[in-house]
Parts: C-alpha cells; structure tokens; sequence
C-alpha cells in the first residue's frame, strides 16, 4: 500500500457539486499559511486524489483553477510546484528597471523597508532551527572566506539564503513571498551588482561583518537592534553602489 504525503490541514472531501473548489480553497490555505512553500512541490496526483478521496478529474479541474489564479505551476513532467504569489509583480518591476536603471534605488528603498521590518519580527519569532540555520550559512561563508562573498557565485547563493531565512522566521508568508519578489528582481535584473560592489575596499568583508551583527541581534532577540542594522546594511550597499557607479562614469 503506498505510503500518504503528510500535509497538515488537508482534509477529505464529501460529496459536493463543487469539489474543484473545495481542494482548491485547502491548498490556498496550505500556501497562505505558510505549510507549502515557494518551490515546494505538491504531492502526486495519485497521493492527493487519495488525500481528498476525489477522483483525477475533479483534482485535474483543481489544479487548473490554482494555475489560472497563479498560486501553482507546472514543470514539464515533473509535477506541480508552489509558485510565488508576486510572480506577476515581479515580472513588471524587471521590465521597469530594464528601461531605467535608476529605478535600484526604488527597489533598495523597497528592501530597506521590507528586510528591516522582517529582521525586527524574525528577532521575536525565530525558532532554534531558524537561528542555526543562520550560523551554518555564516559557518560557510567562513569557510569559502569572507573576501569571497561578492566574487563567488557561492558567495552570492549565501547572501541571499540568509534574507530568505530572514523572511521565513518572520512567521508571515507575506514577507517571504515579497523577499522571493526582490531576490529574484536583484539578481535577474542587475547581475553585475555584485562585481560592482566588489571594487569597493574592504566591502566583502563589511558586509558579511554586517550580517554577522544582525544574526546576533536576532539570537539575542532584540528586535530594534536587528532592525537598525539591517537599514545600516542597506544603506551601506546603496552608498558603495552610488560611489563606484560614479566613479564608472
């Protein structure tokens, strides 16, 4: 007998003349909830027609509605996956900032207050496996050097799993989809930012010195102070862009 995919809050599903709906409304309330995320794949259509006790057809006309209002996609043959809610947003911000570079410091404005709200909460709600899952990315980045950070490809993956660990002890999936909207906005749109910034003296080193204080902050849980950092952080990375963008002039 197959084994069933444990997903918390999905029930069966009794006779209706509107069942599409029903499964559809419980993996909208999985996502918002926070207990399917972005990039997580959905059960088989097998497991799932066994979690509902609904036949294929009426899981198929479900899976269709969630694609239609953009909370799913399909990946070739691989199955259905949890897509960001700001996948649209996202797409009209890059178009923006393709025809205007200036439009970075609107999103840096953005991030400044998006990350530093979510630091202030994640210094109140980050849970045991969240705070080490902060030490392990700053153990790594020791370990490939903190010099690297701007210059590797890994040093880059490394930045940006630490906002997306930001995001996520904040305990709102609101702040984790619009952290996903702005990595993807950054690094699709203005890959060259890090080499950039890379010409700065000393900036790899300052800004791994920066995540470091903002993950004590969050360890020691005082909220103020990971906020307050996590501005001065931003500020620092718009400053470096600002002087080595104009001294590229």
């Amino acid at each position: 007998m197959m084994k069933r995919t444990k997903l918390p809050g999905l029930s069966r599903i009794e006779k209706s003349p509107d069942i599409p709906t029903l499964v559809m409304n419980q993996i909208i309330d999985l996502i918002s909830q926070g207990k399917l995320k972005i990039g997580e794949k959905l059960p088989s259509e097998q497991e799932m027609t066994e979690l509902f006790g609904i036949s294929r057809i009426s899981l198929r006309e479900a899976m269709k509605l969630l694609e239609a209002k953009g909370y799913i996609e399909s990946r070739d043959r691989k199955g259905k996956y949890v897509k960001s809610l700001t996948h649209n947003v996202k797409s009209s911000i890059e178009d923006l900032i393709s025809v205007n570079h200036e439009k970075i410091w609107e999103l840096l404005a953005v991030r400044r207050l998006i990350d530093s709200e979510a630091a202030s909460l994640a210094a109140k709600n980050a849970s045991k496996d969240q705070k080490k899952r902060f030490d392990k990315i700053l153990e790594r980045i020791g370990v490939i050097g903190t010099d690297n950070v701007l210059t590797s490809k890994e040093g880059g993956k490394l930045y940006s799993d630490f906002f997306d660990i930001l995001a996520d002890s904040t305990k709102n999936t609101i702040f984790v989809h619009l952290r996903d909207t702005i990595a993807n906005v950054l690094t699709g749109a203005f890959p060259y930012s890090r080499k950039k910034l890379s010409r700065v003296e000393n900036s790899s080193r300052d800004i791994v010195d920066q995540l470091l204080r903002i993950a004590d902050a969050i360890g020691r849980k005082d909220p103020d102070a990971a906020k307050a950092l996590t501005i001065e952080h931003i500020d620092y990375i718009e400053k470096s862009l600002r002087k080595v963008l104009k001294e590229g002039e």
